[in-house]
């Protein structure tokens, strides 16, 4: 991890509790332009658009503040919703990675997506 673009971690919230998190991890080296983004968010709260929008301007500020050109995340390729999140926020498919996970004890694909802005 470079200490000029740290890992950025955020807590999603409602004035009561907090519901979800987002976070963009730099890449290092030959890969310091780019960043892998991770999210989550608590179930009740799904199919309401928060996801979409909180994608959107997270990744929209770490292309501004960190000079990034791209930006990859890779859902599981199981969760469609997940996929129409990052499709809605203009990432496109890039590809499958096949066996590439492990979730609930059972070995799974992932979907590769991308954002690019050059």
């Amino acid at each position: 991890m470079s200490q000029q673009h740290p890992v950025t971690v955020c807590a999603i919230a409602t004035r009561q509790e907090t519901i979800g998190g987002i976070s963009i991890t730099p890449g290092q080296d030959v890969h310091r332009l780019t960043a892998e983004l991770g999210y989550w968010l608590a179930e009740p709260y799904w199919g309401r658009g928060w996801m979409t929008e909180t994608v959107i301007a997270f990744t929209d500020d770490a292309f501004a503040r960190l000079g990034l050109v791209r930006i990859s995340a890779e859902p599981y390729a199981w969760n469609a919703p997940s996929c129409r999140v990052l499709e809605k926020a203009g990432f496109f498919l890039e590809g499958r990675l096949r066996a590439s996970a492990v979730k609930d004890g059972q070995i799974t694909d992932q979907l590769l997506y991308a954002k690019v802005r050059i």
